[in-house]
């Protein structure tokens, strides 16, 4: 207590007797207390949503109902409810309470200050409780008085009749009733509100108390009455708004209406295209906003890791302020220029507010600072790699290699959302098809599931990255109509950004994220876009129902273009191979589903006639044995005819079986055909054999989705596919473009393999998603601001509390699920990508983290990267990552200390750009080879050239380069396309695993360019593992991943080989099984199909003359087929020689050689 009221004790005894006598009298009068808002029992009326008296019908007006007994079912609101429509203060009182949950009052401490507040010189602590939520508010008697003063006018307009005779006498029993009887009724309907009449200043120490237990039971029985709480007043009196009671959203916190200054983006002044800001302006608005600044009314909401203020006349959230490692609070003269003013800074707002007094402005100073140093000083402090958020712990996390499992879990994911779904993409495509096949079926189609779950309530906000027009072909704009015309109340899409008003036409936002239900967050470097789908054995062809007959049919001039070889340069007439070499390869064709058996070549004069009678799209079906014309015998060739048949049969039905099992695969791995299924396809398939030949083609004319609009029924041709449309995609053969269009295939199926999209994703769950998701609500509320700030369509979204976020349960069981992991959240972001307020505001935390990681590392490194753009030395300035400076000195400790050290690096074998190695066009593509190899093999600073000039003689003892490739049948021509390695994916120790959508390059390293998002995660449970025969700890969630991609790269997935994956790093699986099996892969894919890239091609013309070459594949087809039988897995050598003697920079004459170095890098 004040020091004024323990003066107020000592008083004269005479006088203190007389005053006792004098209150005794006057406290048990009933004149003491104003009993004005008395209502009767059988109030025949109540007030509705928009505060209007609405009568009840009379079997309910007599009984009002008694909420004495909670619903235990609800005792929060729930989170969706933060998206109902915002309205103005004076009606908020529809969306701010707990339906079937009263309010329970008591005063539970005072303060006394005659000297400051003759008046009012009490100061109570008034303690509410609601459902599940308790706060506190101040309040001086005064206040209570006005409040209650409001009411008696409103009460009086509502015309509320006053308590009859028998209602006082009934009233004058109840006061005089036992305590305990009374205590049981005071909370019926009906309860008297007795405000103390007693002015404040006449009432001595001694009975504070009973002064705070009548102010409590006035306020307690005031909050029973619903037409007195739902008024504006009342809810003011309380300090709660609409986000007070709302379930996941922390505790009620502290609230209250402040006045705002105007100019809380500081980040103003003049901005020419980005290209010129006037510091100048910048102070001039900062004097003018000093000075000349407007005050607004808001009301300011402090939540346990977010502020945020409401407009009361509109009811609209106008900003949210994160708690990050810039947030500061402060008050006071100096700060912020007033006396009861208060400042509040975080890294992308600067606020100013006014209280109405200096103790207001002292409560919410002391308020925010205790958030900060408890559930805010997770985001205050300094976290490890300097990220945003700390280390979670235990989290539950799932890893998913390439799309098909990735983007299935993401569907179940979805389907089960209740409140929200983030999504931010790099690219976008509507139509994309997340589960397969789609079988006839459009359910699993992403715009048919966001439509599906936007009709069902839940809000759907969508963050893509908006392109240059002139350089990609992403079409951004197509995505965004596509999915806002399903629903515009319930999804949302933003694209960013705008290149001119932001200044930003290099770099883009790059991150891969879905979130569901601020719950359960994937990330990684899958886009949900066309191409990205791919399954561990990496299918090349997909004709559909027409690939059952293409067992190979002479092509008649179609010439088969892959990255190797976009146009052949051989004579295509010479394409095809005898009958006799087709009975001679059958054997051959049934030992392996690959390959498929040859079939004779029709006549031209046949195929003539047979073209003039089917449209343009069908001229090449699958042909009639009868007519078939070859240098044998009639005889013969009549048993070459029956022979063929035959051979037909089998691969049909074997074809069949593989597709089947392909089916199963993709929707159910874990489980097998039933003996009762299997009887089941052999019936069908026995019914089918007895068909005739020809019949097989009647296939083409089915449509494989047949729920989708009639436009694109139309577009989509063929049976039953795994890509349908644009997602058949050969990046380096043809870049994307009319994507308007998305059943209009975009290369030629028939001679165009598709190149298969090797990929990695993880799923976390708790903290770690929630952290995912203020990540993008940070990104979100930002571009609000920035695009939308006036505009009401696009809300600014709220982080949920951390609080519990550990008992969400598992949507979907993941098979590869483990818990018990610590995890952290890191990001590469800057003022353009986040929104921060200074220029020179970075967070590079997935560098940091790699940085770390590597340097740490005691046994070996792993990487699985698009990119490998990272200088081994700092002294060229052009590349400032440090991750091959990093690992080049690992290395060398390993050396100097003499310990075994692997490092496995598997990238592309050539970049994903469109064009012709050696041609015009493949100018993108030659630039990025350039820093690539400068960064392995090529130039002082590549890492191999520095490991030797210090002394290591043969530096792949310790690091090796790899890419992928994989070989098919198409149109029974063997063809290989390499397999294009888009992970962002580094493993160490089998303990520790960082996955996300950053690239090892600047452009996703050093933050101020592309953003990007990633995870690291460590094991805290492990199995026995071995490192070099000596016993080691094999983390569970590590280790799994690392054996499952060494699997799939080596082969071991269908092989069945007995290859122990348990210790990796002895010789006799590095050199012996990795490196062997690389090198072995390599020989038979270029002798076989003179692939590139190839250490065999030094310049241009070497080039030129190879590709000129024609292969083992078209020379000597049998021979080829056995050749390729010994390759085993996908894995290849990353050929460092491949154009070594030329110059792969961009000439300056080109639109690439104009363009900066730090685009490529």
């Amino acid at each position: 207590m004040d020091e004024t009221l323990k003066s107020s004790e000592q008083s004269n005894g005479s006088t203190h007797n007389v005053t006792e006598q004098f209150m005794l009298s006057i406290m048990s009068q009933d004149s003491e207390f104003d009993d004005g808002l008395e209502v009767p029992d059988s109030l025949d009326f109540t007030i509705d949503e928009n505060g209007l008296k609405v009568q009840l019908p009379v079997e309910k007006s007599a009984q009002i109902e008694d909420d004495s007994t909670p619903h235990e079912e609800q005792k929060m609101k729930p989170f969706s409810s933060i998206h109902t429509p915002p309205a103005k203060f004076p009606k908020q009182h529809k969306n701010i309470f707990i339906p079937g949950q009263e309010i329970y009052a008591k005063v539970v401490d005072i303060e006394r200050s005659v000297t400051t507040h003759p008046l009012n010189p009490n100061l109570y602590t008034i303690e509410f409780t609601h459902g599940a939520f308790t706060w506190s508010v101040k309040k001086r008697y005064k206040h209570i008085q006005y409040l209650h003063n409001q009411l008696k006018i409103y009460r009086a307009s509502l015309n509320i009749p006053f308590p009859t005779k028998k209602h006082r006498e009934m009233r004058s029993s109840f006061k005089n009733m036992p305590h305990k009887e009374a205590d049981t009724n005071k909370r019926k309907r009906g309860a008297l509100p007795r405000f103390p009449n007693r002015p404040e200043v006449l009432i001595p120490h001694e009975y504070l108390g009973q002064r705070m237990t009548a102010i409590g039971n006035y306020l307690d029985a005031l909050l029973k009455i619903d037409i007195y709480k739902k008024h504006p007043e009342t809810v003011h009196f309380l300090e709660i708004s609409n986000l007070s009671f709302v379930n996941e959203l922390g505790d009620k916190g502290k609230e209250a209406l402040v006045l705002k200054r105007t100019g809380s983006v500081a980040k103003t002044g003049c901005n020419i295209f980005g290209l010129l800001q006037s510091y100048c302006c910048i102070r001039c608005n900062y004097f003018c906003f000093g000075l000349c600044a407007k005050w607004h009314k808001r009301h300011l909401v402090a939540k346990d890791t977010f502020l945020a203020y409401i407009s009361p006349n509109s009811g609209k959230i106008k900003s949210v302020v994160l708690m990050d490692n810039m947030f500061e609070v402060s008050s006071g003269l100096y700060s912020t220029g007033i006396r009861n003013g208060l400042q509040i800074i975080n890294s992308s707002r600067q606020i100013v507010i006014k209280c109405w007094t200096r103790r207001k402005a002292k409560e919410w100073l002391e308020h925010i600072q205790k958030i900060c140093q408890n559930e805010g000083r997770a985001f205050i402090q300094a976290n490890p790699h300097k990220s945003f958020v700390p280390y979670r712990c235990p989290i539950t996390a799932s890893w998913f290699i390439d799309g098909s499992d990735y983007m299935s879990a993401i569907a179940d994911a979805m389907e089960n959302a209740t409140e929200e779904i983030f999504i931010a993409d790099w690219w976008l495509s509507p139509e994309i098809y997340l589960k397969r096949p789609a079988q006839g079926d459009d359910y699993w189609r992403l715009d048919k599931i966001l439509e599906r779950k936007a009709a069902a309530g839940v809000k759907i906000f969508i963050m893509i990255y908006k392109e240059v027009e002139l350089a990609l072909g992403i079409n951004s704009f197509y995505s965004k109509q596509r999915l806002v015309e399903k629903n515009p109340e319930n999804i949302k899409v933003f694209r960013h950004p705008d290149h001119a008003r932001v200044g930003v036409f290099l770099w883009a936002h790059h991150e891969k994220i879905v979130v569901v239900d601020q719950s359960f967050a994937f990330l990684g470097g899958i886009d949900l876009c066309y191409g990205r789908w791919d399954c561990n054995e990496h299918w090349l062809t997909d004709i559909g129902a027409s690939q059952m007959s293409s067992i190979y049919i002479p092509s008649r001039g179609k010439v088969i273009s892959t990255s190797s070889k976009p146009v052949n340069k051989y004579d295509s007439s010479q394409n095809h191979v005898l009958l006799p070499l087709a009975i001679a390869t059958n054997t051959v064709a049934m030992a392996t589903t690959k390959c498929l058996p040859i079939l004779p070549m029709v006549t031209k004069k046949h195929s003539k006639r047979k073209a003039q009678n089917k449209p343009l799209d069908e001229q090449d079906p699958l042909v009639d044995l009868e007519n078939v014309k070859c240098d044998t015998p009639t005889c013969q060739r009549k048993k070459l005819f029956d022979v063929a048949k035959t051979t037909v049969d089998r691969v049909r039905q074997n074809v069949r079986m593989k597709r089947r099992e392909l089916i199963n695969m993709v929707y159910n791995p874990q489980e097998q055909s039933s003996d009762e299924e299997d009887e089941e396809r052999n019936e069908e398939e026995e019914k089918e054999n007895k068909k005739d030949y020809d019949t097989i083609d009647s296939a083409k004319s089915r449509t494989p989705l047949e729920r989708t609009e009639s436009r694109d029924e139309y577009e989509m041709g063929g049976g039953a596919k795994l890509w349908i449309g644009k997602d058949y995609t050969n990046f380096i053969v043809k870049d994307f473009n009319n994507l308007e269009s998305p059943y209009q295939d975009l290369v030629d199926r028939s001679t165009t393999p598709r190149m298969p999209w090797h990929d990695m994703g993880v799923m976390v769950q708790g903290a770690c998603a929630r952290d995912v998701s203020r990540h993008f609500i940070q990104r979100w509320n930002a571009i609000k601001l920035e695009k939308a700030k006036q505009t009401s369509f696009y809300p600014f979204l709220l982080p949920k509390s951390y609080k519990n976020c550990q008992n969400v349960q598992p949507l979907v069981n993941f098979g590869n699920t483990y818990s018990n992991l610590d995890c952290q959240v890191l990001r590469s972001v800057s003022s353009w990508s986040a929104g921060f307020l200074e220029a020179d505001t970075v967070e590079q935390s997935i560098h940091e983290a790699y940085i770390h990681a590597i340097a740490n590392a005691e046994r070996y490194i792993y990487i699985e990267n698009q990119f490998f753009i990272t200088l081994s030395s700092m002294d060229n300035g052009s590349v400032k990552n440090r991750i091959g400076e990093t690992l080049m000195k690992r290395i060398l400790r390993a050396h100097r200390e003499g310990t075994v050290f692997r490092v496995f690096v598997v990238m592309p074998l050539l970049p994903g750009f469109e064009g012709e190695v050696g041609g015009p066009s493949g100018s993108a593509l030659r630039a990025i080879t350039h820093w690539n190899y400068a960064s392995i093999s090529r130039g002082r600073d590549a890492i191999l050239n520095q490991l030797i000039d210090a002394g290591i003689e043969y530096p792949y003892e310790y690091i090796t380069f790899h890419g992928l490739r994989t070989h098919s049948v198409l149109n029974g021509t063997l063809v290989t396309e390499l397999i294009y390695v888009h992970s962002k994916l580094m493993i160490v120790d089998d303990k520790t695993v960082i996955c996300g959508s950053a690239n090892i390059n600047d452009r996703s390293m050093i933050a101020t360019r592309d953003s990007e998002i990633a995870v690291i995660i460590h094991d805290t449970e492990f199995d026995d593992g071995r490192m070099n025969d000596i016993p080691y700890p094999c983390g569970k969630f590590a280790g799994s991943l690392r054996k499952q991609l060494f699997r799939e790269h080596l082969g071991l997935i269908w092989t069945g080989e007995n290859i122990r994956l348990k210790d990796i790093l002895k010789k006799s699986f590095y050199h012996d099984v990795w490196r062997a099996r690389s090198s072995r892969n390599t020989q038979i894919f270029e002798d076989v199909f003179n692939c590139i890239p190839t250490n065999k091609v030094v310049n241009f013309h070497m080039l030129k003359e190879y590709q000129n070459e024609k292969p083992l594949s078209v020379r000597d087809p049998i021979a080829a087929q056995q050749e390729v039988q010994h390759i085993k897995g996908h894995l290849v050598d990353l050929p460092l020689d491949f154009l070594c003697n030329e110059t792969l920079k961009p000439a300056a004459n080109t639109v690439e050689g104009m363009m900066p170095t730090s685009l490529w890098v």
